[in-house]
């Protein structure tokens, strides 16, 4: 009897974390759908691949070094930000260290990780250099009961309480803008007379290849070489995307050409 009962509990705790799991993976897709995740590289320097920057809508968000040895979660709860126990500890040594940086409402960073727990969620984020200093940060946001998780949409309005993303260019639009007409067939063309193979080509001097320097601005570099296919904006700087090669702008002028 004890063996039978032994085995239902076990059923029973299989069953209820396979549905508590099963109920995390839509609140993670809303999430990251709203607030469109950055990937960094490993060591937390620079960005792989860029997503949507995130601005901060409360005061005092704390947020450590890269470097620092020790970083601890605070939680958004009542419309705040809040540090106890262990945080507050944690934040106190850092913050001794100068390994600290309390963030305030329109300051600017990216989110770079998404963790669905059985009792909230917890974000991570990073932010741009700030005197040659990145910090990262990581914020729980509880579920009103625990081991009950939400619905996603519940979760989403819960944590746009303190942050909010901005649109990415072409995503927003080309999403809102409705499908263009199929413009009708082209009447067929008049037949043509042969045309005459072209001169040689003189002795001319071949072309001054075209060339990007450092200290360039965006309109010079786009006389030269047109549109890019692709821009990405951060807070601090302006990467155009060529078809062969990428330009760094700062402060609309070239700081890095590969």
């Amino acid at each position: 009897m004890r063996g039978s009962s032994f085995a239902g509990l076990t059923l029973l705790t299989i069953l209820t974390g396979s549905g508590l799991c099963q109920s995390k993976l839509p609140v993670q897709q809303a999430i990251e759908a709203q607030f469109p995740v950055t990937k960094p590289t490993a060591d937390h320097k620079d960005m792989v691949t860029a997503g949507a920057v995130i601005d901060l809508q409360k005061d005092n968000m704390v947020m450590y070094a890269v470097t620092a040895p020790l970083a601890s979660t605070g939680t958004y709860k009542d419309g705040r930000f809040e540090y106890g126990g262990f945080s507050k500890f944690t934040a106190l040594k850092n913050k001794q260290a100068g390994a600290t940086r309390t963030f305030v409402a329109g300051e600017k960073f990216w989110l770079i990780g998404v963790v669905v727990n059985d009792d909230g969620v917890v974000l991570e984020f990073l932010s741009d250099p700030i005197s040659d200093v990145r910090y990262k940060g990581f914020v729980k946001y509880p579920f009103p009961a625990k081991g009950s998780i939400p619905a996603a949409d519940v979760v989403v309005a819960q944590i746009k309480e303190s942050i909010k993303a901005e649109p990415m260019e072409g995503k927003e639009s080309a999403a809102a803008a409705p499908a263009a007409p199929a413009p009708p067939p082209a009447p067929p063309a008049p037949a043509m007379a042969d045309i005459p193979p072209p001169p040689p080509p003189t002795d001319a001097p071949p072309a001054t290849p075209k060339t990007i320097s450092l200290g360039q601005t965006k309109d010079q570099v786009t006389a030269m070489f047109g549109p890019p296919t692709k821009v990405v904006t951060t807070p601090t700087k302006e990467i155009d995307y060529y078809p062969d090669m990428k330009v760094t702008f700062v402060k609309g002028k070239v700081t890095d050409v590969q």
